[in-house]
This record gives structure tokens, C-alpha cells and sequence, in this order.
């Protein structure tokens, strides 16, 4: 679908349309009205915005084999398992290579991205996604075995070091009491414990996160089947500080204090938190109004790589992976979780905390250019939510292009080492921001969602009807004692009810106000094609 075109596309379950015949017509049904003094009921639908598509040229060439051999298999968008794919790489460059996106200037930007696939229960969000990441557990495993060999090795010699050292202080002892000492032995040197490389992680308590970056400085992919439920558990008594602590991570740059009673004082040096997931729109539709007031925290904002891709028509299929694709991608990873960057990066120094990189010469102008459209063009016509996620482009676009370089460089290696630094292609530059672009365009669809609270709210209550929860002639009141999920609040309830009205689903029935007496509040009467309950 191109941006040119509309589409009407549910949210949720699609709401019947409902054929006049296949319902019982009861006396006494809707104050004796019979239905065809109704109008006929319209069927309730949500516009959602186009999007850009992804194009096979838009993802890495190594990659392109693997990733559309996944899609085209698993039968879901390929938008879920390239964006997975280019999370993941974010996550294993973190602050081992930033970028300087200025000539001259010292802003520094760590490629660390958050991002989120957003579809319904059946579009296939998380077995895509955990196709995606499975080298990066093929390689935690290894990485595991590893820590378990070495950590062996280490108990051993923390035996002998504490022989070395009763040794040690028995001859001192001796010394000191004037004692000969023969063959004296000098203090032994403590072994070092050995520490696990961790990638990633599902379902972390912040301590438990912060000692993990502290042992992986370079960063951690947290990821999570559900992102909402992470949000979620931030409320929970006792994980107050949660949210404080993955935001302050986004960045990839800071550093943060723990202070706890039971565990003392954390200092972590490197939060640098890559984050992924996958969301329910109704759901991601609830914490979009949540954060339209007071409840704003700049979550959803910083979710860059959020897609929303219209759903892949799907045909039986069922073929062998492509194991060539596979294996080739599957290397590149290894090669770049144990790339040292030397060829690409500038040594940190007294000035610059971490090593970095910048664009070459073209790249610059493509960045320039870029930015001063952005700041100049699409910015000042922005507000609100979409707004506030706009701006974190400005670090997006340069993250983009390091990945994309990146991932060239480790798949072709110079000849000679180290003769020259390879800086930022303006290939890499372009195919940015082109995916600013693209990501642009999810992003007006996701923050549109906004547009159809009430249509959503009227879907949540036309099913209540249906099932017979309120009978004919009921009041608001009575909707907003059963504290049914999206009819909890007045605005809810009454833009359900004007759009189940605007659809002829309800009529509203004002009751003339007497003369000397309390005005009665309005009841609303229910289309006799819809089953419910007599009173």
C-alpha cells in the first residue's frame, strides 16, 4: 500500500454487520419500535494511516537472503524481522563504537535503539522476533559454557591462593616473633573471577540489570514478548524506580547511583539498555491516551524502531529454511560480537569517554542536509506526541547510518588493517534516511491510533450490548458501575455512546424535564436487531 492510499482497517476483532433475519423480533423490544423504523446499524471501523513500505534495497545486503527467507516462511511482515534484526545489531555495537555527527563538534551519539512491533495477537509478532534473536542465543549459550569452564578454573586456583596466603601469614607470624623462615614465599596473587557475557535478558529487576551492566559496560538487549507489560510492572509497589532507570538507559550514556537498603550503594557506570517487544494495538492505544495528560514519561517517544505494518495475506507454505542465508548471517553476528572496531573507530581519550567515528566527507553533506529539512521543515509543523518522537530523530538518523556501516565493514574486511579509518559511507547515510523516512511514516500511524478512541470505546461497549449486559432504556450511570476496560471514565463512556448513536446502534431518549422537579438523566434505546436480555 502507498501513502496515497487509504484503508479501513480494524483494530481489534472485526463488528458484524447484522442481518435483520437472523434475529427474533420480541414484543415490547425497544419501547414496541419495530426494526424497520430503526435505520440500519453501520458497521463500526477504525481508519488507520498508510505507511511507507519496506523496500528489499532499505535492508543490509548480508542480511536481505536470511531476513526475507524468514518472512516469507513464518508469513509475517517483513518489517517485523528487519527492524528485530537491526535492534539486535544496536544492541551488540552499544558503546563499543559511537558516532560524531558533526564536522568538528564533539556530540556524541551511542547507536542504541528501542523499538517494537505493533499488530494483533495473530500477525505472528513473536516467533518472528525470536527467529530473529535466536544467534544471539546460540551465542549466549556458548558465551555461557565458556563462563562455566573458566569459572571452574578460577575455584581451583582460589584453593591453592588461599593455601599460598595461610602460608604467607604463618611466615610472617614467624618473622615476627623472630623466627627463622625458610624458602619464604611472597603474598600470592588473588585470582581473577571470571565474568559471564550476557546479551540479553527478558525479564531483569533493576539491581539485577544494573550488576549486569556493570559485568556487559557495553550494553544489554532487554526484550520482552509484551513491552506493555513491562510498563505495567514500573506501577507495581516497589519497582517505583524502574521507569527512572530504563529511560535514563536510552540514551546509552549515562551513569546512575543505586542505593538500596538490603544491597548498599551500585554504581553503574554504563547504562546502556537496548529495548524490544512486541505490542497489541488496543493496548499501545490505552498508554497513548495515558500519556496524552498528566501521565506522560516519553516512553512511547523513544521507541524509534515502533512499526505498524498492514497484515501479509497468508498462503500455506512449508519449505526448508535457507540454510546458506542462515549460516552467512549467523557469522556475521559472531563477527561482529568479536570485532575490536579498530578499522572504524577512534580510540577514546581524554575527550571523548568512548571510541567513535564520524562521516566521511559526502556522508556529512547528506547529514547536514538531512537535519537542516528536519529541524526546519517537518518539525515546526509538529505537536504533542508525534512531536516529542520527531525530535529524538536527530540522534535516529545517525545511529541508522553507523549500524548500516557497520554491518558493510564486518562483512567486507579491509585487505591491510588499520591503514585507513573507514568512516561513515554515504551509502550508509542514504539508506538512513530513507528508514527516517519510512519510520516517519509508522509513526503517524501508531500516534493516529489517538483518532479512534471513540470508535474503539464504542467496539468495547457495542460488544457488551450484544451480549445481552445492559438492557433497553439503560443510563450512563449503569455503564460506568460495571467498570468494564475502556469505559472506566465519563469521556469514554460518552464518546462511545455518540458514536453507537451516530451509527444507529442507540437512540438517546431525553425525558421531558418537569415543571416544579430535578431534570432525569437520559436513557438510551437499543437497535432491536441486537440480542439482549429483557428487563
Amino acid at each position: 500500500m502507498t501513502p496515497e492510499q487509504d484503508k479501513d482497517t480494524q483494530i481489534d476483532v472485526d463488528i458484524d454487520e447484522f442481518d435483520p433475519s437472523q434475529f427474533e423480533q420480541k414484543p415490547g423490544d425497544t419501547a414496541n419500535e419495530k426494526p424497520e423504523e430503526w435505520p440500519s446499524p453501520q458497521p463500526i471501523t477504525t481508519n488507520l494511516l498508510p505507511v511507507l513500505q519496506l523496500e528489499s534495497e532499505m535492508i543490509p545486503e548480508p542480511l536481505r537472503p536470511w531476513l526475507t527467507d524468514i518472512a516469507y516462511r513464518m508469513k509475517c511482515p517483513l518489517d517485523y524481522v528487519v527492524v528485530a534484526s537491526i535492534n539486535m545489531f544496536s544492541s551488540l555495537i552499544g558503546t563499543r563504537l559511537t558516532i560524531q555527527p558533526k564536522n568538528r563538534d564533539d556530540w556524541t551519539i551511542v547507536p542504541n535503539l528501542w523499538g517494537a512491533v505493533i499488530g494483533d495477537p495473530s500477525s505472528m509478532k513473536t516467533p518472528s522476533v525470536s527467529e530473529v534473536f535466536k544467534p544471539l542465543h546460540r551465542i549466549s549459550i556458548e558465551a555461557r559454557k565458556q563462563f562455566e569452564e573458566e569459572f571452574q578454573r578460577y575455584e581451583a586456583e582460589q584453593v591453592t591462593y588461599e593455601v599460598q596466603k595461610k602460608v604467607y601469614q604463618s611466615q610472617e607470624q614467624d618473622r615476627m616473633k623472630g623466627k627463622p623462615v625458610e624458602s619464604p614465599v611472597g603474598y600470592p596473587e588473588a585470582p581473577q573471577k571470571p565474568i559471564e557475557r550476557r546479551f540479553i535478558a527478558n525479564d531483569p529487576t533493576i539491581e539485577k540489570l544494573a550488576d549486569l551492566l556493570n559485568e556487559n559496560p557495553t550494553g544489554m538487549l532487554v526484550c520482552r514478548d509484551e513491552l506493555i507489560a513491562l510498563i505495567a510492572a514500573w506501577d507495581k509497589a516497589g519497582r517505583e524506580q524502574d521507569r527512572a532507570f530504563y529511560l535514563e538507559g536510552w540514551n546509552g550514556n549515562g551513569s546512575i547511583i543505586i542505593d538500596r537498603m538490603a544491597r548498599g550503594t551500585t554504581h553503574v557506570k554504563n547504562v546502556c539498555i537496548a529495548l524490544f517487544g512486541g505490542i497489541q494495538p488496543s493496548k499501545l492505544l490505552g498508554y497513548l491516551k495515558a500519556a496524552t495528560g498528566h501521565d506522560n514519561d516519553g516512553f512511547v517517544q523513544r521507541l524509534q524502531l515502533a512499526v505498524y505494518p498492514d497484515k501479509v495475506p497468508w498462503t500455506y507454505t512449508d519449505e526448508y529454511p535457507d540454510k546458506w542465508a542462515r549460516d552467512k548471517a549467523f557469522a556475521l553476528i559472531q563477527q561482529l560480537v568479536d570485532a575490536d572496531f579498530a578499522d572504524i573507530a577512534y580510540d577514546a581519550d581524554e575527550y571523548n569517554r568512548l571510541p567513535y567515528t564520524r562521516f566521511e566527507a559526502q556522508a556529512q553533506q547528506v547529514f547536514k542536509e538531512w537535519l537542516t529539512e528536519w529541524e526546519t521543515q517537518v518539525l515546526p509543523n509538529e505537536t504533542g506526541l508525534l512531536l516529542e518522537h520527531f525530535t529524538k530523530y536527530r540522534s535516529l538518523m545517525p545511529s541508522l547510518a553507523l549500524i548500516f556501516h557497520v554491518v558493510n565493514c564486518e562483512s567486507n574486511p579491509v585487505e591491510v588493517p588499520g591503514s585507513q579509518k573507514r568512516l561513515v559511507s554515504i551509502d550508509a547515510a542514504r539508506m538512513a534516511v530513507k528508514w527516517c523516512e519510512y519510520l516517519q511514516s509508522h509513526a503517524r500511524r501508531v500516534y493516529g491510533l489517538l483518532d479512534t478512541v471513540s470508535a474503539v470505546a464504542a467496539k468495547d461497549l457495542l460488544k457488551h450490548l450484544k451480549a445481552g449486559d445492559l438492557k433497553n432504556g439503560f443510563k450512563v450511570r449503569e455503564v460506568r458501575q460495571k467498570g468494564w476496560a475502556g469505559l472506566t471514565t465519563a469521556d469514554a463512556v460518552d464518546s462511545a455512546l455518540s458514536e453507537l448513536i451516530t451509527r444507529n446502534w442507540l437512540k438517546e431518549i431525553i425525558p421531558p424535564t418537569p415543571a416544579n422537579g430535578r431534570p432525569e438523566a437520559p436513557h438510551y434505546l437499543i437497535h432491536p436487531q441486537l440480542i439482549f436480555k429483557n428487563e
